[in-house]
């Protein structure tokens, strides 16, 4: 079976910096769709279209919709992972997992809350919560860096 698809979503983000930084990260470690949900303020005028703008040059996707249930609905992933810190997740991040699904043509969305935790509880049931093994509150754009980093090397590795 061919190879599936990882989409990175921000999810709950109000800041340009953040916004315009979690699309160079993203895009610039191969990740081709991007999904941007409750974005508020500027973060939803200026960061988004910035982000639009930065994917378009890469010749990559930007969906920009209101809730995570939205891009579930559009993306229609086989898996979801919601990156939260602990103790709001007990699972830890296993990339390995996560490549076995693509390489089985699976289709994972990876989503990154924006803002402190940045995912509420009932959002946390529409997928997996994972954090980061051995490793202290990174943030969105570190975790983001981290997940699609180890992603890639998998990858690579099978090539």
């Amino acid at each position: 079976m061919g190879a599936g698809k990882i989409i990175v979503q921000l999810h709950n983000f109000s800041s340009i910096n953040l916004c315009r930084e979690f699309a160079k990260i993203s895009l610039g470690l191969g990740a081709r769709d991007i999904i941007f949900t409750k974005a508020v303020g500027t973060g939803a005028t200026t960061g988004v279209p910035m982000a639009q703008k930065l994917a378009h040059a890469k010749k990559a996707n930007v969906l920009y919709l209101q809730e995570i249930e939205d891009a579930i609905e559009l993306a229609s992933p086989d898996e979801v992972y919601l990156f939260i810190k602990r103790p709001f997740s007990k699972e830890i991040f296993n990339p390995d997992n996560i490549i076995e699904s693509y390489k089985g043509g699976k289709t994972i969305l990876l989503i990154f809350g924006g803002a402190d935790p940045g995912i509420t509880k009932r959002e946390l049931e529409l997928g997996v919560p994972v954090y980061f093994n051995k490793v202290k509150d990174l943030g969105c754009l570190g975790e983001v860096t981290l997940s699609l980093y180890l992603l890639r090397n998998l990858i690579e590795e099978e090539d």
